[in-house]
């Protein structure tokens, strides 16, 4: 379910960067940034609780602020890595 918010959220975003900016390539950049932004924060938060339950942890307590961070470096790092990817096209 994760994987499929995550597709549809980010061809929605994608959709609109693209048609804001006119430029396929911004669009294609948000959008699989978004999804994988969103693969990645589903999986880590179904994962981590089990994991934290594991080690005998408050899962409640120390999952919200592990989550939070991860999912905003993994955010930060895929927009910046995809844009820097195909940099070239994102220039008009």
């Amino acid at each position: 379910m994760g994987i499929i918010n995550g597709l549809i959220l980010g061809c929605l975003l994608g959709g609109v960067a693209m048609l804001w900016n006119g430029n396929p390539y911004l669009g294609l950049v948000i959008a699989t940034a978004l999804a994988a932004n969103t693969i990645v924060a589903v999986s880590l938060g179904g994962l981590l609780p089990l994991v934290l339950k594991k080690l005998n942890r408050d899962p409640a307590l120390v999952s919200g602020p592990i989550l939070t961070t991860v999912t905003d470096m993994c955010g930060f790092f895929f927009v910046l890595g995809f844009a820097n990817v195909i940099m070239h096209k994102l220039i008009v």
